[in-house]
């Protein structure tokens, strides 16, 4: 029994070195897998996290620099569409001038004003500014700021493992306004100030811009009383000039144009059936009336200086009787009473309506203004008032503004001062002037050299002529 158990024993021997290599050898495949696989999972994180870090940091970039941008009130200097190291300069909504600019040299995108520009985001390849005007065309070439309606950006980031092209639009509110000033006379030469300084704006866009319930320096903007037609809306192009109610931007030529004083108005106007009447003028307290059924004149004779831009003649004239039965005509005459020209000729209004030429072609020459009326019907007035002749450096197309003091803004520092021009609600230009710009006591205005420019760099403004040129390009 004990041989037949034998037979059943197993002898149990070591490894050989082959098996001891073959199983090292295998540990070691293993553990060598495991480890790359866990290296490769390290790396993955690892550039997984530098991915979203740089995307991150792109789409953050990308919408604050949309987010400013919408808040711009204008435009002055955009990059072409080509250029990949793109800029793009703007007014903020308080009146100051910041850009963004991608500096090739240390591949940042720079933000802030144009003289302190601190980094927003660094590793970028390429900045492009895309615009386009109001039809949403896009502008090539140099861009002209005043017909930006919207901008494109695109902004490729790369940090040697990852890349990214992120982009954004940015589109401007409908009422994006585009109006700068443009001249300032702030130190005319004799007398009191305040009657003869005057703002210029322009309207550097491609639309007409209604200024109604727009300020200048806290002052709401009104239609001038004696020398504007009513109108707050500046063309595309186009000036407004605000000056105190009282001004020698004019040189009347007229004497007691508005009849005030009785002793002046029995003394230079030559008249039938036309008397002086008090209460119920339209700026003032006397007016010109005339009651009488059938036909009636006034008239008096000026001269016209030799040297002048404009020479305005301006009246104003209502009725109360009914319309279809009432004439007025306003002629130009010489002395010998022939008629040169016809300013106005027409049923009277309603309302008080103003009327306005230029005579800037009788320089030199002794004229006559001239009314004749005629009434059909025996009920009601007419009346006429704040008939002005007057010489002017103010262009004829100009809008004419004043403000609710009546001045401008208080009256302008001879020494340096600010003036800001706000929609209502917010600023739409301001410039802080110093009198080492420009425009000091000399007779000549400070004016703007580049409206598209910054509007506080001393560089972009000069003197202007002596009198300025309100209401023309500088």
């Amino acid at each position: 029994m004990r041989k037949e158990a034998k037979k059943y024993v197993k002898h149990y021997r070591a490894f050989t070195l082959i098996e001891l290599t073959l199983v090292v050898a295998t540990i070691a495949l293993v553990i060598g897998i495991l480890v790359g696989l866990i290296q490769n999972s390290y790396e993955d994180f690892r550039l997984g996290s530098s991915r979203s870090t740089l995307l991150q940091d792109g789409q953050s970039a990308i919408e604050q620099m949309i987010r400013i941008l919408r808040q711009a009130t204008a435009f002055s200097e955009v990059s072409e569409s080509t250029d990949s190291a793109g800029y793009i300069t703007f007014t903020n909504v308080d009146g100051i001038v910041e850009e963004f600019r991608l500096n090739s040299g240390t591949s940042e995108v720079e933000y802030g004003e144009p003289d302190s520009l601190s980094a927003l985001i660094g590793s970028v390849n390429s900045l492009v500014f895309t615009c386009y005007d109001i039809n949403g065309d896009a502008l090539t070439g140099s861009v002209p700021a005043r017909s930006i309606q919207s901008v494109h950006i695109q902004m490729t980031i790369a940090d040697g493992e990852n890349s990214f092209t992120l982009s954004g639009r940015v589109f401007c509110p409908k009422d994006f306004q585009n109006v700068v000033i443009n001249e300032i006379m702030y130190n005319p030469t004799g007398g009191s100030d305040s009657p003869k300084e005057w703002v210029e704006l322009y309207n550097v866009s491609d639309s007409s811009i209604d200024l109604t319930g727009w300020e200048i320096n806290n002052d709401t903007l009104t239609a001038h009383p004696q020398f504007g037609d009513g109108s707050m809306t500046i063309s595309a192009g186009g000036y407004a000039i605000i000056n105190a109610e009282t001004t020698t931007v004019f040189e009347e030529l007229t004497i007691s144009g508005d009849f005030e004083s009785k002793n002046d108005f029995l003394n230079n106007w030559t008249r039938n059936n036309w008397d002086r009447t008090k209460w119920d003028a339209h700026n003032g307290n006397y007016k010109g009336e005339s009651s009488i059924s059938g036909s009636a004149y006034l008239y008096t004779d000026i001269s016209i200086p030799s040297s002048l831009s404009s020479c305005l003649f301006i009246f104003w004239e209502m009725t109360t009787a009914p319309v279809a039965q009432t004439q007025i005509t306003a002629t130009i005459r010489n002395l010998s009473d022939e008629v040169l020209e016809t300013g106005y000729s027409g049923q009277m209004n309603t309302d008080w309506t103003c009327h306005i030429m230029d005579l800037a072609s009788y320089a030199g020459q002794d004229i006559r203004i001239h009314f004749s009326s005629n009434k059909t019907t025996g009920s009601g007035f007419l009346f006429l008032d704040d008939v002005f002749v007057a010489s002017s450096y103010v262009d004829l197309n100009a809008v004419r503004l004043s403000s609710s003091d009546g001045q401008i803004g208080n009256g302008l520092s001879n020494s340096g001062d600010t003036v800001t021009v706000t929609d209502g609600s917010a600023t739409v230009d301001s410039v802080t002037y110093d009198d080492s710009w420009g425009g000091d006591g000399d007779g000549t205005s400070l004016a703007r050299i580049d409206p598209q420019g910054p509007s506080n760099d001393q560089d972009n403004w000069t003197s202007g002529p002596v009198n300025g040129t309100p209401g023309s390009a500088n």
